[in-house]
């Protein structure tokens, strides 16, 4: 039988050493081996070997944790399948990400999901927070995970729901109890009821589907990019949206809005409002609201009274047409 090898009896300079040439993944096993490792990887990550761009917490059936830096992810696959444990992959995309994958395996997927969180929270320092919640994997547990990544981040940046299960419950308990700050993405039917609780500033929605979309939510959201699939809101209802906006009275911060139109013969319902038509073939330069330019071809300009420029066209979406307009100020 080997005896372990003993690297606590090692010079301080030599484990140094050691611990700088080691993946995250070697990195954390070692920590989750024992307090005093778990101390001495903390005492020796320094001078920012323990910062990364961002954490991706993902609850899917095999729950991941996704640990990213500078065009390298390093992934935790936390599996119940036995035959994949200590499986790893490594796979490259358009040769600039580069993404290095490990299996293990658990009996109970969720609590050493949680372990290994836990640990990579201890161990290393993120700017960012991204949440992938899936509802319908750990139905039973979805408030438990809520509080646990709330006792380790009460904030984080951005999070998506995924699901099937059609409940608000779980959505609102997330929204409620973990601040988000710049995007949030709804990739699940949620009942017609179902009200955003926060009121806080955000970068991006996106709404996929938005049945649950009213007129007075649309006014009520705050956010620079809109993103929205299958609204029930009628034509009158979008041209309400857009004089609103055009006398400053909602989202002076609004750079894009991508939204469906459930009416596509009768347009003109929506632009009976001070409207100017576009040459399509021309291309013109808008300046965007964080000063930045772009090339702009579209079909209607509408003016915001401060002189803001909504350039609106139109797109399809399988059977669906969608109104997409860029804000800009175009000279």
């Amino acid at each position: 039988m080997e005896k372990p090898f003993p690297l606590f009896r090692l010079p301080r300079i030599v484990i140094e050493e050691v611990i700088r040439i080691m993946s995250p993944f070697e990195i954390i096993n070692f920590a989750m081996t024992s307090l005093k490792s778990k101390t001495l990887i903390k005492s020796l990550l320094r001078n920012g070997r323990n910062s990364y761009a961002e954490l991706q917490l993902n609850t899917y059936k095999e729950s991941e944790i996704s640990i990213i830096g500078f065009e390298v992810y390093f992934e935790f696959k936390v599996t119940s399948d036995k035959t994949k444990d200590g499986m790893r992959e490594y796979k490259e995309y358009m040769e600039t990400e580069k993404i290095y994958t490990l299996w293990i395996y658990s009996d109970n997927v969720l609590d050493e999901w949680m372990k290994v969180v836990k640990t990579v929270k201890e161990i290393f320092k993120f700017k960012k927070h991204l949440v992938r919640f899936e509802i319908d994997n750990f139905p039973t547990q979805n408030k438990s995970i809520v509080d646990f990544i709330k006792s380790l981040t009460p904030s984080i940046e951005s999070c998506e729901f995924y699901g099937k299960a059609e409940t608000d419950e779980d959505v609102e308990y997330f929204l409620n109890n973990l601040n988000v700050t710049e995007f949030v993405g709804f990739n699940l039917k949620l009942s017609d009821r179902f009200t955003f609780p926060q009121d806080n500033f955000l970068e991006c929605f996106t709404i996929d589907p938005g049945n649950w979309v009213t007129l007075d939510q649309l006014l009520r959201f705050h956010g620079s990019e809109f993103c929205i699939h299958d609204s029930p809101l009628t034509n009158y209802e979008l041209n309400l949206f857009l004089i609103f906006w055009m006398t400053s009275q909602c989202h002076q911060n609004l750079c894009f809005l991508l939204i469906n139109i459930n009416d596509p013969q009768t347009l003109d319902i929506i632009f009976n409002l001070p409207h100017e038509r576009i040459n399509p073939d021309v291309e013109r330069i808008g300046r965007l609201p964080n000063n930045d330019t772009i090339p702009l071809r579209g079909e209607i300009d509408i003016k915001r009274n401060d002189g803001m420029t909504g350039t609106i066209d139109f797109k399809w979406r399988e059977d669906q047409m969608l109104l997409q307009m860029v804000v800009s100020r175009i000279d």
